[in-house]
């Protein structure tokens, strides 16, 4: 089993932690100008890391499960997966109505949609040096006779 699963997994678990600890400090009440804008300042921040974190983890998760097509059918579908990914997030951020909720979804699609992207080509460059190892080899088999 590749190890793009447990690491997308797991990268998956800690944004959304993250997204839970962002969400606490939107929610922070803070008594002056100093505490609001530092409060303000880690929310984004914390937004900005879990929405990676979770664009990473599904990118990684989507990516292992395509991999189990052929080469070529794995890129075209990553291929065509990743722009869908995009077009699906910025509708979602056209639609979400606070801007914190617009922020998070627009990184995490347009994160995961770039990560399903070059491993999209990824796929078909393994998939090349795969099938060139493989004629290769036929072709020292045939000549050797």
């Amino acid at each position: 089993m590749r190890t793009s699963i447990w690491t997308g997994i797991l990268t998956l678990a800690l944004g959304i932690v993250l997204s839970y600890l962002a969400d606490a400090l939107i929610q922070l009440q803070a008594v002056g100008p100093m505490q609001t804008v530092a409060s303000m300042v880690a929310a984004v921040l914390f937004v900005l890391f879990s929405a990676s974190m979770l664009g990473l983890g599904a990118g990684l998760v989507i990516h292992w499960i395509i991999g189990f097509a052929t080469h070529w059918k794995a890129f075209l579908a990553e291929l065509f997966l990743s722009f869908a990914i995009f077009f699906i997030g910025l509708g979602a951020t056209i639609m979400s109505r606070p801007w914190w909720t617009a922020l998070q979804i627009f990184f995490t699609f347009l994160i995961a949609s770039t990560t399903v992207f070059t491993l999209s080509f990824t796929s078909l460059f393994g998939g090349i040096a795969a099938g060139i190892g493989k004629i290769k080899k036929y072709i020292k088999k045939r000549f050797k006779r």
